[in-house]
Parts: structure tokens; sequence; C-alpha cells
């Protein structure tokens, strides 16, 4: 009975729509995080704290409130870059190890990519972007051994930035976008997708533009939009102006679907009175009426 039960509670489906007061938790809970690097926030958020929660959409949150905390550090970290460098320089011949870099991010509350990409503008005098982001791919490519072998190991450690969680986030959508067409297929839905809405000439195109309109729910959908993220008001706001107000003004109401969940306000805005309809999956059949093409024809 006992192993049933913790099997029972173990495939219990996890929490995707966050009420206002859990959402605020757990942001105060990442702002308040010290001590420790931004993975250690998440696994302590997945795995200790916020367990009934999906651990995607804690790490999506975990990245924007991230985002928002070190988008003003940068001219900062600059102007302290030849103090930082001296400081990793000193020390790299104290320790016998790799860390030394993601010792000193933890202690600088940055992200060791974020420090990595400061001390190689500085050490290296490099002022394109390019050239320090291919130091960052190739470790190997930097002369100093130490010193390309502290990068590689924040390479690994830094789930904010960096080459490998450019690489995780891109197959993670590219995924989701896969998922979108192949439940599309499934329930007979025709569409065209975003390849096919380029060659027809659009810039801006949804994930899938519905062939033959249908209805969810009584209103009428035109496209659907994927977003393997998390659909917080603030970043669906956002959304809205850079993408989803183009696609409705186009080709009318649609749907944007947030595949590890939203905050509770994110369906009600305001904004949204445009034509636009925000879920966590894809709609269920029941809910959905197609076009009888057929109808009347003998």
């Amino acid at each position: 009975m006992a192993k049933n039960t913790i099997a029972s509670s173990h495939n219990a489906a996890k929490k995707k729509i966050l009420t206002n007061v859990e959402y605020t938790r757990i942001c105060q809970f990442i702002n308040g995080y010290h001590g420790g690097l931004a993975i250690d926030c998440e696994l302590e958020m997945v795995n200790r704290f916020f367990v009934d929660v999906e651990p995607l959409a804690l790490i999506c949150i975990l990245q924007s409130e991230m985002f928002n905390k070190h988008r003003g550090q940068h001219w900062r970290l600059e102007q302290r870059s030849k103090k930082l460098l001296q400081t990793y320089e000193e020390q790299c011949h104290l320790y016998n190890d790799n860390a030394l870099l993601i010792r000193m991010a933890s202690l600088e509350n940055i992200s060791p990519i974020a420090l990595c990409r400061i001390l190689l503008q500085e050490k290296y005098d490099l002022t394109q972007r390019s050239h320090v982001y291919r130091l960052l791919k190739h470790p190997h490519l930097i002369q100093d051994p130490r010193l390309a072998a502290n990068v590689q190991q924040c390479l690994y450690s830094d789930n904010q930035e960096g080459p490998l969680t450019d690489l995780r986030r891109r197959i993670i959508g590219e995924e989701y976008e896969v998922k979108l067409k192949t439940l599309a297929k499934e329930v007979g839905i025709h569409f065209y997708d975003e390849q096919d809405l380029r060659r027809m000439g659009y810039d801006k195109t949804p994930d899938i533009k519905m062939i033959f309109p249908f209805l969810y729910k009584d209103s009428v959908v035109n496209w659907i939009e994927s977003k393997a993220n998390f659909g917080d008001p603030r970043s669906h706001k956002k959304n809205i102006q850079q993408q989803l107000q183009s696609y409705c003004n186009r080709f009318g109401p649609g749907i944007i679907i947030y595949w590890f969940g939203y905050h509770e306000d994110t369906p009600n805005l305001a904004d949204n009175n445009i034509g636009i309809t925000v879920l966590t999956d894809f709609p269920a059949r029941e809910d959905l009426v197609f076009m009888q093409l057929t109808e009347g024809v003998k």
C-alpha cells in the first residue's frame, strides 16, 4: 500500500498555473538566494522547496528573474574588469583546481559566463563580442591553459547563459514546435508552418497558421504560437508587443501555448482582448469545431 502511495505521489501532475501568491514566493526565494550559483538555486527549488510545481516552470521563472537582476550589472563589471582579472591571476596559482572562476562568480553573485566574458575581454583586449563568444564556445583556443580549464568548468556550471545553455534552450524550443505540429496533425488540422509562410512573403510568422480556421470554445482560431516557456504577465505583454499583435492584425484571433505554465493573471490581461487565447497545452479535441468542407456535396 505504501509503495502504491509513493508511486501515485511521484506520478502526480505538477502545478503549471500559479497563483499570484505562489509566483511571488518563488520570485522572493530566487531574489533572496545567496551563497551559491543560479544552478544551485535551481536544484534547491526543484528538489526541496517547490516540489509540487512543474520543474520547467521554475527554471523559466529563475531565468527571467536572473535576467532582470543581472541586466544592469554589465557596465559595473566592465568598470571592475581590471581588478577582477588581477584577483584571478593572483589567486590562480594558489589553487590546484579549475573552480576558481566559479568561486569568484559565487562571491560576486554574478553568472560564471558573465565573469568569463569580462576576464577574456580584459586579458586579450577583445572588443568584438563574436571573438569572445568564440573563446567561450571553444575554450581550448584560449592561450592560457589554466584559464581555459576554468572557462570550460564555467560552461558546465552556468544554467543561465553561454553556448551550452543557448543550445539547450534552442533544442527545447524546437522540440515543442514539433510537438505542436504533431498534435495538430493528429486532430486533423491543416496548416502552414513558418517556412511555408516565409516562402509566401510573410516576415513575422506564427508557428502554425491554419489553412481553414476552426473554433475553440466558440472562439475562432487562425494561428497557434508555441512557447517552451512560462507565461508571466510581463513576458506575455512583451510577446504581444513583439509578435502576437502583428499576428492578430494580419491573420485574426489565435492561441499561444505556454507549455510550462503561466501566472493566473496572464489569460485575463486586457491586452489579450485583440484576439489572444492563452493555454498551457494543445486544445482538447472535444473543444474543437472544424469546418465541414464536404457538407452538401453529393
